[in-house]
């Protein structure tokens, strides 16, 4: 009884905390547990400083964006469609402010209660058993170690395993948004290194084989594993996907993560680059920063592989119709899982340099989501 108290009282003061300050703790806050008004906190937080200087939208655009979201809200923010069409140079009205797709959108397809357990990376290997995935040393799951059999290893056989090995990557299994939590080890003393990584928590952590990625890919940038971004929705008869990115590492990062200086660049149905791509901070860039290659005219090799691993994962996951997946494609060609958000996975970024996310299905899906709801009111 006294560890659910615990845990009450740490969401209780998660939440008072985003609320107050529109902060969280990286790495340790479950954003899963978090309400509408502490996940709007940290959305004003992290957008309106970047929106304040961009230019209004025009008195004809205002107009549209009210008539598109007059069905679903009292008061619409234009903040967003400021960002948005001041990065791309593009407006639509059927653009989604985060803010509503993170309070509203997401919350109607996803279950955040299951996604606070499922989201646990070590279950991937049996939820997600049906596609590939990096190969697995060994994991820590509850206090318990098991083996790449999934088969309780003692500390010491875990050690010898990760001796055999030149180089590993261990990520922490939950709270590990943004390349947070991971590490990658390599030389001599490995038992030791990832000794040092857990530094006597007892999270729950799973250790793989790196990802040797496409030789396109790696061109890209060949000290991060650049993976594609695809946002799909699963519907009663077939999953659709809505929208794809490729995220391309910057720098010495070994993470193409936005947060760590990653570029989101929009892709084509066919695979092909956007000509621009665009930073966290909404910088826009049409060619990479250190490498300096234009974005337009490269293709993501076999595309169509990771497109047919999405589809044949989604189906599975019911209570998560809507998913934002981590894709890499290996040096064979072969589609590999990197990671599903099953919640909350952020749309700023992928609408910058793709678009609305739901396109012309906008309208179809906003009446669905916001089905027999009374308005709700965003504040301007």
């Amino acid at each position: 009884m006294e560890r659910y108290s615990l845990a009450f009282l740490k969401i209780l003061a998660d939440n008072v905390k985003a609320v107050l300050k529109g902060d969280y703790e990286e790495g340790r806050t479950d954003l899963n547990t978090l309400g509408n008004l502490a996940l709007l906190r940290i959305d004003r937080k992290t957008v309106t400083p970047s929106v304040d200087a961009l230019p209004p939208l025009t008195r004809k655009q205002r107009g549209q964006l009210r008539r598109f979201y007059r069905p679903y809200v009292r008061f619409m923010t234009d903040r967003y469609h400021r960002l948005y069409t001041a990065k791309s140079g593009k407006f639509y009205p059927h653009y989604l402010p985060e803010e509503f797709y993170v309070m509203h959108i997401d919350r109607y397809f996803n279950c955040r209660e299951e996604a606070r357990y499922l989201a646990n990376k070590c279950y991937y290997y049996r939820i997600f058993s049906n596609v590939r995935q990096p190969e697995l040393i060994a994991m820590r799951i509850g206090g318990t170690w098991l083996d790449s059999d999934l088969k309780a290893a003692a500390w010491e056989k875990v050690c010898g395993l990760l001796q055999k090995e030149r180089e590993a990557v261990v990520k922490k299994a939950v709270n590990s948004e943004g390349g947070y939590g991971v590490s990658f080890l390599g030389g001599n003393d490995m038992a030791g290194k990832l000794q040092a990584f857990l530094d006597g928590s007892r999270e729950d952590v799973v250790i793989q084989r790196p990802v040797r990625q496409h030789r396109e890919l790696a061109a890209l940038h060949p000290q991060s594993v650049n993976t594609i971004r695809i946002v799909s929705l699963l519907t009663q008869d077939k999953v659709k996907v809505y929208a794809a990115a490729l995220k391309i590492g910057t720098g010495d990062a070994r993470t193409d993560n936005g947060c760590q200086g990653g570029i989101y660049c929009g892709l084509r149905p066919d695979g092909s680059l956007r000509e621009y791509g665009v930073l966290d901070n909404g910088t826009f860039l049409r060619e990479h920063p250190d490498l300096h290659y234009p974005f337009a005219g490269r293709k993501v090799p076999c595309f169509a592989n990771a497109l047919k691993l999405v589809r044949k994962a989604h189906v599975f996951m019911g209570h998560f119709r809507l998913i934002s997946w981590d894709v890499a494609i290996d040096e064979t060609g072969e589609a590999v899982l990197i990671e599903a958000n099953l919640c909350l996975g952020g749309i700023n970024d992928v609408q910058m340099c793709c678009g609305p996310l739901f396109g012309r299905d906008t309208g179809k899906i906003l009446d669905e989501a916001m089905r027999g709801k009374k308005k709700v009111t965003t504040l301007l």
